[in-house]
């Protein structure tokens, strides 16, 4: 790539920075919320079977929302809800509301898995084909590092009962709210090429001034 098109290679290594930062958030709750289940005083069984259950809608209500909506604000409303829906999971966990509680438990992990869906689709719309393998690669380790973090989080749940909801809860808001510095791809065409890419986010940037 030409020195002219240097800033346009630094936006778009930003672009993996910041999605790789939202995976993170999303994998840690994804792959916690499930783990930190135990800290609710429900059947553990029940937890598990309900948690793979809740998975299954998804894939019927994702295309649904990248057909209605804009990719930006649907991933940012979403890890918003999921977000709200832990912190609210350990509030009523607190207050003895076990089977409250739970419901709620399903509502994070649900949205973290939806989060999930749209960012698959998110990050494929996002980069050109030259190096969507590459960063796709590098999204999934994000993914899969925040996966690691989450035991020691649950963890915490031992000294502090259901703690762990609230620390998934901000950590999938937290790091979803990344997602307003990224470009809006609904609608856009896939590229090839970075110069390709370029040109295309160039005719959007210049569409919504």
């Amino acid at each position: 790539m030409s020195s002219k098109n240097k800033p346009y290679l630094e936006s778009l290594v930003s672009q993996i920075v910041v999605v790789m930062i939202i995976l993170f958030g999303l994998g840690i709750s994804y792959y916690g919320v499930p783990l930190a289940a135990r800290d609710i005083d429900v059947n553990i069984y029940l937890s598990e079977t309900l948690n793979a259950v809740v998975e299954l809608p998804t894939f019927i209500i994702t295309p649904i929302i990248l057909e209605r909506f804009n990719r930006r604000s649907s991933v940012l409303v979403n890890t918003l809800l999921g977000g709200a829906s832990g912190v609210l999971c350990f509030v009523l966990s607190l207050l003895g509301k076990t089977g409250i509680a739970f419901a709620f438990e399903l509502a994070t992990f649900f949205c973290a898995r939806i989060g999930f869906n749209l960012m698959a689709v998110y990050m494929v719309e996002m980069f050109p084909t030259c190096v969507r393998s590459s960063a796709t690669m590098m999204f999934r380790q994000a993914l899969v590092v925040g996966g690691a973090c989450c035991p020691l989080i649950a963890s915490i749940g031992r000294d502090l009962p259901s703690v762990s909801f609230a620390i998934f809860g901000v950590a999938m808001s937290g790091f979803g709210l990344f997602v307003l510095v990224l470009p809006e791809t609904k609608g856009s065409s896939l590229c090839d090429t970075m110069e390709e890419q370029e040109k295309r986010d160039q005719t959007i940037n210049t569409s919504h001034c």
